[in-house]
């Protein structure tokens, strides 16, 4: 059986859709309390982390795929540093297996960038 090319587009931009939703559940809370006069390092990495997940998908709008291919990288770096982060000694700890699924999906995005 062939792979139906035409899903490929919205295959893509399910996984756009789903970087946000992981980044708006993972760290929606954390940015409604934020106390702007004291920021941590982890907060900055968290805010980072969420602007290049917005700016992955408004790459997608764009017919040069170098915005999606830059966050894509910066998705990919930051999610293998939460990856190195949440190890703790089990490759099967919900808290390490949670980053693997932007880690793969920002790959997708830093090989194909906008096909």
């Amino acid at each position: 059986m062939k792979p139906i090319k035409s899903l490929s587009f919205i295959a893509n931009w399910s996984l756009r859709i789903a970087i946000l939703l992981f980044m708006a559940a993972n760290y929606g809370l954390l940015f409604q309390s934020i106390d702007f006069s004291h920021i941590d390092l982890s907060t900055l990495i968290a805010f980072v982390y969420c602007l290049c997940g917005l700016l992955l998908f408004i790459g997608g709008l764009q017919k040069n795929a170098s915005l999606s291919v830059i966050s894509a990288l910066l998705i990919f770096l930051l999610s293998v540093y939460f990856l190195v982060v949440n190890y703790k000694g089990h490759i099967f700890e919900v808290s390490f297996v949670i980053y693997f699924f932007p880690t793969t999906i920002a790959l997708h995005f830093l090989a194909n960038g906008n096909k």
